[in-house]
């Protein structure tokens, strides 16, 4: 009976764990870089060809689904914005922080209203 019950935990145990390895989803490893904007030197993520530059500060809650870390530091979050366009528009978040930083693609132009430039 021991013997059976250690096979069923083990199974489970194995489901789950082939479950999370193999997810749909799995995260992107995006990179980062020293640019300059117009206004300043700043921390840009990279990611599939595409620059992302700080624009401003935003709630945690206008955060979407997490899409990818950056320089293999699984803390340094990078999630959707709201259901824009990840070509345009990426959110960087810390789990220790409060706040979350809207990452705009550099050569976007058109800004969602409300936003406002504090980075450039």
């Amino acid at each position: 009976m021991k013997k059976a019950a250690a096979c069923f935990l083990a199974a489970i145990l194995l489901a789950a764990l082939m479950t999370s390895c193999g997810r749909k989803n799995a995260l992107a490893d995006m990179s980062s870089a020293i640019v300059n904007t117009d206004v300043a030197e700043v921390r840009a993520v990279l990611w599939e060809g595409r620059t992302y530059v700080p624009f401003c500060v935003v709630s945690k809650l206008d955060c979407g689904e997490q899409i990818g870390c950056v320089d293999g530091d699984q803390d340094d979050r990078i999630s959707e914005y709201k259901g824009y366009p990840v070509e345009e528009w990426l959110v960087s978040w810390l789990p220790a922080d409060s706040g979350a930083i809207l990452l705009k693609e550099e050569s976007v132009t058109d800004i969602p209203e409300g936003l406002e430039a504090e980075y450039q």
